[in-house]
């Protein structure tokens, strides 16, 4: 082969590997440029066995959240209320928020909707140690109650509790004392003596060696439910379709770690190596985490759902069930006015939503 043809033919191959290359850049600056930057706001300050595993860590270490295109953060926030801000200021799209909160919000003239369910169950209790004299809210009186913080969903729980029992806020002293351990810590010292928190968050007292006694609940605090997807007004009418992306992939998430729970055990580790138990995944401390998990996505699934196939549009939250909590918010306080579920809640996306193949996820 002559000089002038080789020549040609090394020629011809770098072009073509040239055009190949700016092909796979341009591919790449396109996907870059399609990809949306979303940010959630969790409403606790410290990553926990919670909703964050099922619903952000699972689907980011997945993929999903990148097939719908998106590039999604989170921040730590104090409680309900502190997400909530940080959705109204702009500084976060989407917030995992207490329904009661939400309400609240509302109330106020805070310009946030709430679009997407993420629980259906109530999981906030009272607990005292065991042997206490206090066995009913009404035996309150006098006492030193913990809630997670002032601007926490554990906090509206308390004070909807005692309205109930007859009891005025002032008739009992609040203290900000955390979630899980560091609640647990505050009841070991005696720095309360009742502590009003979240399911999961009781299990991991119980770990750290407070294992208490839950109060009996009011009844009319088992129709209702408490995060949910909350976004701003204006978000909501300028990119629903981002919103329901994220939605999409954090039900896939919920529907995943119930048929794969030590899969998603895994995947949060990875995505959060500050839970107990990443660095030995066979450890005691990773054995509990995994209890822990189980225990929130409890209160995100059917009671008793253990097919998602016969689950059905589960978070697409019922307006007689909006309906029954905004009454209660009404009744005990959390808003002067008696709302409806329009003024909080706008399902439109949920059909959108619920627009995957859960039998994919086997």
């Amino acid at each position: 082969m002559t000089s002038t043809v080789l020549h040609t033919v090394y020629a011809t191959r770098r072009t073509v590997l040239a055009a190949l290359t700016m092909a796979a850049l341009m591919s790449s600056w396109t996907v870059q440029a399609q990809e949306k930057t979303l940010t959630l706001a969790l409403a606790r300050s410290a990553i926990t066995p919670g909703e964050e595993t099922f619903t952000y860590a699972v689907p980011k270490q997945m993929g999903w959240f990148k097939r719908e295109g998106l590039n999604v953060n989170l921040i730590k926030t104090n409680g309900s209320t502190a997400a909530l801000q940080a959705v109204a200021s702009g500084s976060a799209d989407v917030a995992y928020a207490s329904s009661l909160n939400i309400a609240a919000a509302v109330d106020k003239g805070v310009p946030v909707r709430a679009f997407a369910g993420l629980t259906v169950q109530w999981p906030y209790f009272i607990g005292v140690p065991p042997g206490s004299p206090i066995k009913k809210v009404s035996d309150l009186k006098g006492k030193r109650v913990g809630v997670i913080s002032l601007a926490s969903a554990s906090y509206a729980d308390i004070r909807a509790n005692l309205k109930i029992a007859g009891l005025k806020e002032s008739d009992v002293t609040i203290v900000p004392v955390g979630a899980g351990a560091r609640a647990a810590a505050a009841l070991k010292a005696r720095e309360v003596d009742a502590v009003d928190s979240y399911s999961d968050s009781f299990t991991v007292m119980k770990q750290n060696g407070v294992d208490l006694q839950l109060l009996p609940r009011p009844p009319q605090l088992e129709k209702l439910f408490s995060v949910t997807m909350v976004t701003s007004a204006a978000a909501l009418k300028a990119q629903p379709e981002v919103l329901a992306r994220f939605a999409r992939a954090a039900y896939q998430g919920i529907i995943y770690t119930r048929l794969h729970p030590d899969a998603a055990l895994k995947l949060s580790f990875t995505e959060f190596p500050e839970l107990a138990g990443s660095a030995n995944p066979q450890s005691t401390d990773a054995k509990n985490t995994l209890e822990a998990m189980k225990i929130a996505l409890d209160d995100s699934i059917p009671s008793g759902g253990t097919d998602p196939k016969t689950w059905g549009e589960w978070l697409n939250l019922d307006v007689s069930r909006w309906e029954a909590l905004l009454a209660f918010a009404h009744e005990t306080g959390q808003t002067d006015k008696l709302l409806t579920p329009a003024q909080v809640w706008d399902g439109s996306l949920m059909k959108t939503i619920f627009s995957f193949d859960r039998s994919k996820l086997h």
